[in-house]
């Protein structure tokens, strides 16, 4: 009998051992983990208008899913995942999208997206269908679009193309949408927010509100070296503090992104490890923070892109999500329609004018696509990439060298095309491929091709998910 008591005793310690080894290694990463899938599941539900099961499929493929629980309250408005019962995190919908938070957060409900509709007037102020000019080549621009959906990897490798958008000379060319998504379904544009947190600036410089040459940005930065960085310094990312750009558990830019809390604020904490102005670092921490200094700038809170950029330019789908204190995090969390993305396009290769007023600062999309002066990754200016570099190499030898582009994970690319009078947008699941892999180049240089001379021509008919140049009305 003793001898059994002590083998059970000795079977529940080591049962405790092993529950306490489980909880401290997964203690830094469980909230993370639980933390994206509420917060993915949430956007894609409440603003996408996806269903669960399609949300929770684009889960990234790592062994703690299987284990994870998610349930969505809709009259509540939010999203709660556990992972082994524990470690909940809940996301709550408001009118700046989904926030991570401990409670509901003090923001406005969702407004009622039947009224968010487009007028039945021609793209770009409203809804009118694709067309095809005369003189564009429609068999090239069909092969071009085409070729962006077809899953022909050799290595079995996903591209999951989801919407495409063309337009020229300010109308759409040519529209396209994967089954299950169409003209109105607002999708992701991950760091493609990061060229919308350019625009934002350069609408508070415009009104006198800021100055690229402003330092002493934040009051947390007042008696150390931080001070020195200015917002130029944090527009081209040579800021000079230390962010981890890792999108693995438990790194800078995952807790930042999918815990509860201040994603601006979490990257301002961050300490300086290079002098502002001499090294260059991706960091979706110094995009936040380059948000929180426009907020503060102009008085506003979590509307504010609505009032610089959305509004004015009509861009009804679009909603940039705040975090748990009403901070923009510009850096990732961004929906829009395939053809607001393509409309945001359209202002920078109009020069910053809409509807003929000028809204961003003479120059200042010059100044965003001229290579910044540090070396980078890849051709680099103000929160846009661009295909040309200092060094005049292409990073797509077959595009124009005047093309730059906003670029978020999974493969989502706007591209701006200013001598082919050009932009093309393509939104995506290519989570297998990187960078522009899944194949950004062919797409662009195929619509560069068939744009070439043309003029005004018929207007394009279809339904959404049909080939390559035909929209949904």
């Amino acid at each position: 009998m003793r001898r059994r008591r002590l083998v059970l005793l000795g079977a529940v310690a080591v049962v405790a051992l092993l529950a306490g080894a489980l909880v401290r290694s997964l203690g830094p990463i469980a909230p993370v983990a639980t933390g994206y899938a509420a917060k993915t599941v949430c956007s894609a539900t409440f603003l996408s208008g996806r269903s669960v099961d399609d949300a929770l499929a684009d889960l990234p493929d790592n062994p703690l899913v299987p284990l994870l629980r998610t349930s969505r309250d809709a009259a509540e408005g939010s999203v709660t995942t556990t992972l082994l019962g524990a470690w909940g995190s809940t996301a709550y919908v408001s009118a700046y999208g989904c926030t991570l938070a401990d409670a509901p957060p003090d923001l406005p409900p969702l407004p009622d997206v039947e009224a968010a509709g487009e007028p039945a007037t021609p793209w770009p102020d409203g809804s009118g269908a694709a067309a095809v000019p005369d003189g564009v080549q429609r068999d090239v621009l069909d092969a071009a679009v085409d070729g962006a959906f077809v899953e022909d990897d050799p290595q079995g490798q996903a591209r999951n193309t989801r919407a495409v958008v063309v337009a020229h000379d300010g109308q759409l060319v040519a529209e396209r949408y994967a089954e299950g998504f169409d003209a109105d379904t607002p999708l992701l544009g991950w760091s493609m927010a990061k060229s919308v947190a350019n625009a934002i600036v350069g609408r508070l410089v415009h009104e006198g509100l800021l100055d690229v040459s402003d330092d002493d940005l934040l009051p947390q930065w007042a008696d150390d070296d931080r001070a020195a960085i200015t917002v130029e310094h944090l527009l081209s990312m040579t800021d000079g503090l230390a962010f981890e750009e890792v999108y693995d558990p438990d790194t800078d830019a995952t807790r930042m992104l999918f815990r509860p809390g201040s994603a601006g604020g979490y990257a301002a904490d961050q300490p300086l490890v290079a002098e502002p102005g001499t090294r260059w670092a991706y960091s979706s921490g110094t995009t936040n923070i380059l948000c929180d200094v426009a907020q503060a700038a102009s008085g506003s809170g979590p509307e504010l892109a609505d009032e610089l950029v959305f509004g004015p330019l009509g861009l009804r789908s679009a909603v940039l999500e705040a975090d748990a204190d009403g901070g923009l995090v510009c850096s990732s969390f961004l929906y829009a329609t395939a053809r607001d993305w393509a409309r945001f396009g359209q202002w920078f290769l109009q020069d910053g004018v809409w509807d003929g007023e000028r809204l961003l600062p003479e120059g200042w999309v010059e100044a965003s696509t001229t290579p910044v002066e540090v070396p980078t990754e890849h051709p680099y200016g103000w929160r846009w990439w661009l295909n040309e570099g200092a060094d005049g190499k292409l990073r797509m030898p077959s595009v124009p060298a005047d093309a730059f582009w906003a670029a978020g994970n999974e493969g989502q690319h706007l591209v701006v095309v200013p001598s082919a009078d050009l932009v093309v947008v393509r939104l995506g699941f290519s989570g297998a491929f990187d960078g522009l892999e899944w194949g950004l180049e062919p797409l662009v240089a195929g619509a560069v091709e068939a744009v070439a001379g043309s003029g005004d021509g018929e207007v394009v008919t279809g339904g959404a998910g049909s080939g390559a140049g035909e929209a949904s009305p």
